[in-house]
């Protein structure tokens, strides 16, 4: 009966850390997503497919809770650099424009209708101690 006990005691206490760290974790501030989404265009489109719009409102609504604004790496024309800042400007979040957007490619391929999004702002460091 006492390894039953003891196994018993070394559950809950493993259970307690695991609650304390889950506390602390919830306490400390947000940083900023460090990675890229991509978003593609259809071919000669500027609209968004649902799985893009998705994508959209899933970036703003990481950067409303980071910096508020998301840096675009638009290589595909003017047209989808303003369709790109017209849909985050309608969900509240500043773009900066990134890349050549005024230019558009000669001959359109399937990497030429990406665009890169990356949530803008320095990442947040805890002090320790």
């Amino acid at each position: 009966m006492q390894p039953l006990t003891a196994l018993t005691v070394g559950a809950a206490i493993i259970g307690l850390c695991g609650f304390v760290y889950d506390s602390a974790s919830a306490q400390a501030p947000a940083s900023c997503p460090g990675r890229a989404v991509s978003i593609y265009f259809d071919a000669d489109s500027t609209a968004f497919n649902a799985f893009s719009q998705q994508l959209v409102e899933r970036v703003a609504t990481d950067a409303k809770a980071c910096s508020g604004q998301v840096v675009a790496e638009v290589k595909s024309g003017p047209d989808r650099a303003k369709a790109v800042s017209d849909a985050f400007q309608r969900l509240g979040v500043k773009v900066v424009l990134a890349g050549q957007p005024s230019l558009a490619p000669a001959a359109e391929s399937v990497a030429d209708r990406a665009v890169v999004i990356r949530v803008a702002g320095a990442p947040q460091f805890r002090k320790i101690g």
